[in-house]
Formats: structure tokens, sequence, C-alpha cells
């Protein structure tokens, strides 16, 4: 595992995972970030087939282990690889999942969902692990060193951003945004101000969003260059790559984007950050 105080990033695609050459070096897994909390407590952001990623981190020790698990909406690139997650599985292992209700559904219906037969051979309750679900406000709360502070943004069914404090920097993580709200716009620029890293969805290119996909719930790098700037942050991290984007297509993309904000990179799997 990566040392405590570390993000790694282990899934970063958007929409589907992909696979082959041309995406060897940034990776085809979907949206899943990791922060070890201590030796046997995990933090994990999303549960796309980047938890495979972090599955082999584990290695072999996959028991007596902690996982909170915030949810950023429950879209099927963000919840895909959570039925598929051997520590699930293991009735030693703990698992709390923070997300927000939607409609008449609690934050246990909309994870559950996942697992309904005959799309899946079983429910979410005949898993070995003990669950706990929690319905977030808001407001700002503690696991162990870390603060973590939620809002919810523009997206379809809505989503949720989080700034993560720790003890050497803060990081916010703002992937399936949708650009252009403004009370949104304000919102992300208000949670990510002066922080040390901005993740942002950067799943279009301006063209690709102005002609084919507005209203998709994604944004391009201009945009998140945009909120860079006017957040002050350190460091733009670009996110959510769209599965046709090839390793040589987010270098372009990269390279455009620091003509607008300098300190720009786009996330690759294994990534790390120090907390």
């Amino acid at each position: 595992m990566a040392s405590q105080h570390q993000l790694t990033f282990r899934g970063i695609r958007g929409s589907m995972p992909v696979a082959g050459r041309e995406h060897k070096r940034y990776g085809g897994h979907t949206t899943c970030i990791d922060v070890d909390l201590s030796d046997s407590a995990h933090l994990v952001v999303d549960c796309g087939t980047g938890m495979r990623q972090l599955q082999s981190a584990l290695h072999e020790d996959v028991s007596n282990h902690e996982f909170h698990v915030l949810l950023t909406h429950y879209h099927w690139d963000h919840l895909q690889g959570l039925p598929f997650f051997r520590p699930l599985y293991d009735p030693t292992n703990r698992f709390v999942f923070y997300g927000h209700e939607w409609g008449e559904l609690s934050v246990a219906d909309l994870v559950g969902g996942v697992f309904t037969p005959p799309w899946f051979p079983i429910t979410i309750d005949e898993t070995a692990a003990s669950k706990e679900f929690v319905t977030m406000t808001d407001e700002p709360f503690t696991l162990g060193w870390l603060t973590v502070t939620p809002d919810q943004l523009h997206h379809p069914q809505g989503v949720t951003a989080y700034r993560l404090q720790g003890t050497r920097s803060s990081v916010v993580i703002a992937t399936d945004v949708e650009a252009g709200d403004p009370e949104s716009d304000d919102a992300l620029v208000a949670l990510a101000k002066d922080a040390d890293y901005l993740v942002h969805d950067a799943q279009y290119l301006p063209e690709e969003y102005e002609n084919d996909y507005k209203g998709w719930g994604h944004s391009t790098w201009k945009h998140a260059t945009d909120t860079a700037q006017r957040a002050a942050v350190g460091k733009l991290i670009l996110v959510s790559h769209e599965p046709d984007r090839s390793d040589d297509d987010i270098d372009h993309m990269v390279k455009v984007a620091r003509e607008d904000f300098a300190s720009t990179d786009a996330a690759f799997e294994g990534m790390t950050i120090e907390l």
C-alpha cells in the first residue's frame, strides 16, 4: 500500500473502462481514489473499476480493514468495481458508505442497487463484511487526521465534490461536474479556494462540448483551468478522461491547458499526492 498521508489515483477514466496499448501510460480504469488513514483504515473516493488496483495494492492482506467510502454519485462507472472487491466478502472488514439520498432512495438503496439479481447474483446484504450507510449533509467531518468537506454540484442526478484537508496539503476532488451553472460554478470555486490541488473533470475538449455534449454532465480542460484560476489553486489535475482519448491525446490536452494554467497535469493510475 501507499504510505499514510498519501492519496493515490487507482482509476481515472470516465464513463467506461478501456484497455489497449494506446491507454497504457494513463490507464483505463474508471474512477477510484484512495488514502491510507492508518495501516488498516482507508478512505476511498468512488468505486469504479480502479478498485481492482486498490485490491492489488492490498496484496493478500484483505482482512481486518475499515473502508470509509465517499461516493460522488451513483452512476455505473463510479460503482461498477464494488461488487468485485474481495474485502467486501470478508466478515472481518467494515465498510462505511457516505453519500446523499436521491428522491426517496436512501444511500443503502442506491449502493445496494448495484447488487440486483438477475444482473448480479447476490444482494449486498449477502456480502460478509459489516456495512453502514451515512447520509451526508454539506458540513465538514473528520476521518482520523483528515477533514472532509462535501458540497453538491451540477451533474445529472447530482454529484458531490470533496475537499480533503490533510496535515500537509489540501485536495479538492470534482470529478463528473458540468460547468456552466453559475450557482454550482461559484460553489466549486469557494470549495477549492486556495487549495493545493484541484482534481477536475475534463472529459471533453471544448469543441466536443460545444458541438455535441452540452448537458451530458461533464466539463472541458478550459472549464477546469478557468476554475483553477478563479480559486487560486496551486496545481490542477485533469481527470475523468474520455474513453477514446489516447495517451498522446491526453498529453496534447495537458500541453494546451498549460497555456491557460501553467501548473496543470493529467491524472494517471498510480499517481500520488502527499496529504
